[in-house]
């Protein structure tokens, strides 16, 4: 595991991290989280479903039927 000292820089908006080249993250945010006094960041990546995933979901699955809904009520009439 590399570790090397960095300076925390105090700003308006809160505390600044100079992140050295080899830690740079290559992503456009980031999760941070705490454990313990280890603060963690880490790349959001883009969510990925499982292979497969559209050609397994079948509409014509009773799940997927929709209740009656009853009779339809009168339209408004608007004047």
């Amino acid at each position: 595991m590399t570790e090397i000292t960095v300076e925390i820089v105090e700003t308006a908006e809160g505390q600044t991290v100079l992140l050295p080249e080899e830690f740079r993250i290559n992503a456009g945010t980031a999760w941070i989280r705490r454990d313990g006094d280890l603060v963690i960041l880490e790349p959001v990546k883009p969510a990925t479903l499982p292979e497969g995933f559209w050609e397994n979901i079948r509409i014509d699955d009773p799940k997927f039927t929709r209740p009656d809904q009853g009779e339809m009520p009168p339209a408004p009439v608007f004047d």
